[in-house]
């Protein structure tokens, strides 16, 4: 059930539909997000509008927006820690982390924030920060769960 506002209104704001992250190039940069995500195009690409637009699995639209000078996507918190914008939820966290340390991208190490699930974070070839999650014990069976983080988290000479 939505919860009503003072004022009677519901809650309206139902999806966040497109992200814009800045980019040197929007080509290359639309073909590392397809070659290390398997990202598609959600629009041809314009050349005059100068940002490429990638569709993430379940509809919303990533733009890749070319930009002049400094790329500086994230922001501090009042801690000090550097900030990402936003969090990506994925499915089989275990494969994405492995691909992408394989394939060279700047990822950090994982971390299980227990009931908020498993998360890392990488940097595109641009420098802008992203978090990667998946809430393991809500999207899979608790075999299953206890097999991922075991499989992630086990020392390895165990």
């Amino acid at each position: 059930m939505t919860e009503l506002a003072k004022d009677g209104w519901k809650n309206a704001m139902r999806a966040v539909c497109s992200v814009y992250v800045p980019v040197k190039n929007p080509l290359k940069s639309a073909d590392w997000w397809q070659r290390h995500f398997g990202l598609e195009w959600a629009m041809p690409y314009n050349p005059e509008e100068n940002h490429a637009i990638m569709k993430l699995a379940d509809g919303q639209w990533l733009h890749l927006v070319e930009t002049e000078g400094d790329i500086d996507s994230q922001f501090r918190d009042k801690s000090g820690y550097e900030m990402f914008r936003f969090t990506f939820e994925v499915r089989e966290i275990e494969h994405i982390y492995d691909r992408l340390r394989t394939g060279g991208v700047d990822v950090q190490e994982l971390t299980d924030r227990g009931s908020c699930g498993i998360n890392f974070v990488f940097y595109d070839p641009d420098g802008n920060k992203f978090d990667v999650n998946e809430v393991v014990h809500a999207h899979r069976s608790p075999e299953e769960a206890a097999a991922v983080l075991n499989y992630l988290f086990a020392p390895a000479n165990a």
